[in-house]
């Protein structure tokens, strides 16, 4: 019988795990529209190099969602590790627009080999899906945030293509790794065969599209609006601006944890347009202090409220089949995450960032309207 000690050293682990690999996938952020300076390309092109992340992601959940359940929960999760590290060391070797381009997939299919692993190891531990669901949110959500403002504090002590966050990440996740294999058991395995595909649960639809508009949000913080900070002689608020729509969603989800998950999903509609009005008023303004604000709030929703409701939702409803249906709400975050943000750089270049975000919001107002009187309706039935 596993001790309560040897338990919580496991969930931790695990949970160091989800976080390094995610915090990985932000490293580079604030410095995106310097390589691409550099290279002589447009916003356009940032966009594009941006979304090779879901190159990655999206056929890794799609095809690979519950490959756990073939090659084993911790099997999954230390390869996501090794292409983490080797994602970032890439970085180090050749910190280039092009190599950014191969590093940013390699971090897509880490975190989809990561996600439903991790969400299915600490469900299968614990016993308790919406406890479980609350690990995942909480390190994901810092650790998209935690990656980018690592890296603008760095480059603080002086400007460089390869600040020290960098290396100091890479040698904390081969740290972990190290650990990782010496101290996690691998769990039961439910299949026998490679190709095992992600899952949308009955009835999730709706909720699964309400984190695709709110990802869509978080997606355009982190690729374009640093470029439009950059503009304003802001550049070094960027990674702040980038934690805190990922990062200070964790400070929600203790909140959110306690409320029924439509109950959450529902103040997200509330909280994201709203932030994202504002994010677009300080650009307009160049008012840094409103953008910070617009960003919080956004994040709150983004992954706190919105995020922490559907992740339980999708959850709750996967059943045995966490892993799998826990990679499909992260294939419907991930389509909002960027194909929105790499049609929104093109029209970057033809109307300005500044055109692009305010099309942008409007779209982002719509969206929110419909799909809170699209799932209210749905609940309605269900009563009746």
């Amino acid at each position: 019988m596993i001790s309560h000690n040897d338990l919580h050293v496991k969930a931790i682990l695990v949970i160091s795990a989800l976080f390094l690999v995610t915090c990985a996938v932000n490293l580079q952020a604030p410095l995106y529209y310097k390589y691409a300076e550099l290279s002589g390309y447009g916003y356009g092109l940032i966009t594009v190099v941006f979304a090779a992340y879901v190159i990655g992601v999206l056929p890794t959940l799609v095809l690979f969602g519950g490959i756990s359940d073939r090659i084993g929960r911790k099997n999954s999760i230390l390869l996501a590790l090794i292409l983490a590290i080797l994602a970032t060391s890439l970085m180090i070797i050749l910190p280039k627009i092009q190599t950014l381009f191969v590093a940013r997939i390699l971090q897509g299919i880490s975190f989809g080999l990561c996600a439903g692993a991790a969400s299915a190891y600490l469900t299968q531990s614990m016993e308790n899906p919406a406890r479980a669901a609350a690990y995942v949110a909480a390190s994901t959500s810092v650790g998209f945030g935690m990656g980018a403002l690592f890296t603008s504090g760095a480059l603080l002590t002086g400007q460089s293509l390869v600040p020290p966050s960098y290396w100091i990440i890479v040698i904390i996740t081969i740290s972990c790794s190290v650990m990782f294999l010496g101290i996690i058991p691998e769990q039961k395995r439910l299949h026998n065969t490679i190709l095992i595909l992600a899952k949308i649960p009955k009835g999730t639809l709706l909720i699964g599209l309400t984190i695709t508009t709110a990802w869509a949000v978080s997606g355009l913080t982190t690729a374009i609006l640093p470029s439009q900070l950059a503009q304003q002689g802001l550049a070094s608020w960027s990674g702040l601006a980038i934690f805190l729509v990922m990062g200070i969603g964790a400070i929600a989800q203790p909140i959110a944890r306690k409320m029924e998950p439509l109950r959450s999903i529902k103040i997200g509609f509330v909280l994201i347009p709203s932030g994202y009005l504002l994010m677009l008023m300080g650009s307009w303004s160049g008012n840094i202090a409103i953008v910070l604000t617009g960003t919080s709030l956004a994040g709150l929703a983004c992954y706190g409220f919105t995020y922490l409701g559907g992740l339980a939702q999708f959850s709750k409803a996967g059943g045995l089949y966490n892993a799998r249906a826990i990679s499909g709400y992260y294939l419907f975050s991930y389509v909002g995450f960027s194909v929105p943000i790499v049609l929104l750089g093109f029209v970057s270049d033809v109307v300005g960032i500044l055109g692009a975000l305010t099309y942008f919001g409007i779209g982002i107002v719509i969206a929110n309207v419909l799909l809170f009187v699209l799932l209210r309706s749905q609940n309605t039935k269900k009563i009746h």
